[in-house]
């Protein structure tokens, strides 16, 4: 009797090599698993998010790229991680992508497509989302959205206390940002720079 062809003989169950990322407010580094290194300017990019497959996996696609059109010169394609993706069927129709795709962990694909997607801008964002942003953040920036972060959390004191705030102080609003910290080098950065601005806060309305 002939032996048969797998069934979806490409779909990738193997766990791909991760790239790794690095954020700052105006630029994105990417260092891929064979030590090359490559950084994007984002200033000026244009970005586009869909589903998509890749080795006959559903992963999420985040492209970043310079034009009108894509794809073009110097385009970035980000992937979710196929090994984490369902087996997609033949009979789905999703673009495909290149084979390469930079993998990048599903987090990271998140907070990525995020910042891209709100104009990489840090105002208005909550303590969550600066923790989260922090860490895929460079050193440099992950101090910057700590200084944020202090601004955020003294807000949300004034608007529960009051100004003659007692012992309430910053930490139960910077919870998402110690929780990221003790998983990540760059948010604990983060913190660090917040309860230095807190600090720092506490001094001058002493000083007044």
């Amino acid at each position: 009797m002939p032996r048969c062809a797998p069934l979806y003989s490409n779909a990738t169950g193997e766990r791909l090599p991760r790239t790794h990322v690095s954020l700052s407010e105006s630029s994105l580094f990417l260092t891929f698993p064979d030590g090359r290194w490559h950084d994007v300017a984002l200033h000026g990019c244009r970005f586009r998010v869909r589903d998509a497959t890749y080795r006959q996996r559903f992963v999420r696609h985040l492209m970043i790229y310079r034009g009108r059109h894509e794809p073009s010169t110097g385009q970035v394609d980000l992937i979710t991680p196929p090994d984490e993706g369902s087996i997609a069927p033949r009979a789905v129709r999703l673009p495909g992508v290149s084979e390469g795709a930079a993998v990048i962990e599903t987090a990271v694909w998140e907070a990525l497509a995020d910042w891209l997607s709100r104009g990489g801008r840090v105002a208005g964002r909550t303590i969550a989302e600066l923790a989260r942003l922090s860490c895929i953040a460079t050193p440099q920036f992950a101090v910057t959205l700590g200084a944020v972060a202090a601004r955020v959390a003294a807000e949300l004191n004034w608007e529960k206390c009051g100004p003659m705030r007692g012992s309430g102080g910053i930490h139960n609003p910077l919870r998402p940002l110690e929780d990221a910290a003790r998983r990540s080098p760059r948010a604990a950065d983060a913190l660090r720079a917040a309860m230095t601005a807190r600090a720092t806060q506490r001094y001058r309305r002493r000083s007044c």
